[in-house]
């Protein structure tokens, strides 16, 4: 019995070669294999930006639990894009690297001197406007995941800042 997954992963091969579209096709439903698993949806949020507080302390308590679920549905929805895009990049980035190899090599044995390997490179990408779109993709999507990693980074770290105010607030209420 052939499953919806092996029918898309031979819908990337025709005749022995990657077909671009159904590459970048496959890597936006990259995701439809894991639905069973929970997802999270994007935090309710106001507004575009926040304004992080620049003393914790005096923040009332329901203003520290606000932050703390703030900072941690952010981080399970960031840490969840961060998984999902880097699971496109390495589809993409893996029929890229086997696209560019076959046609360098075909270019390689046709030709009657030695090219390098960036004007292989050049040449096979001016010849192929997929291969083309589908390296500016993988320049978008590789930018992308550095935004979501700097992201990541900013909500850890004010989560464990807001995390700590509470721990210590709770540890001066146990010695009162």
């Amino acid at each position: 019995m052939v499953s919806v997954q092996d029918d898309m992963r031979e819908g990337l091969l025709r005749e022995g070669h990657i077909k671009v579209d159904k590459l970048i096709d496959r890597s936006q439903h990259i995701t439809d294999d894991f639905m069973t698993f929970p997802r999270p949806e994007t935090p309710e949020s106001d507004e575009g930006t926040y304004n992080f507080p620049s003393n914790a302390d005096n923040l009332s308590d329901e203003q520290l639990e606000n932050w703390l679920v703030f900072f941690g549905s952010w981080r399970g929805y960031t840490i969840n894009r961060i998984a999902e895009l880097e699971a496109e990049i390495g589809l993409l980035s893996e029929g890229y690297d086997l696209i560019m190899v076959t046609k360098t090599s075909d270019l390689e044995i046709s030709s009657t001197k030695k090219l390098l390997k960036e004007t292989l490179k050049g040449i096979v990408l001016n010849e192929n406007s997929d291969l083309y779109k589908l390296h500016k993709k993988l320049m978008i999507s590789r930018s992308d995941l550095k935004i979501l990693k700097g992201r990541l980074s900013l909500y850890d770290v004010q989560f464990e800042a807001i995390s700590r105010v509470i721990t210590r607030r709770g540890q001066e209420r146990q010695r009162a």
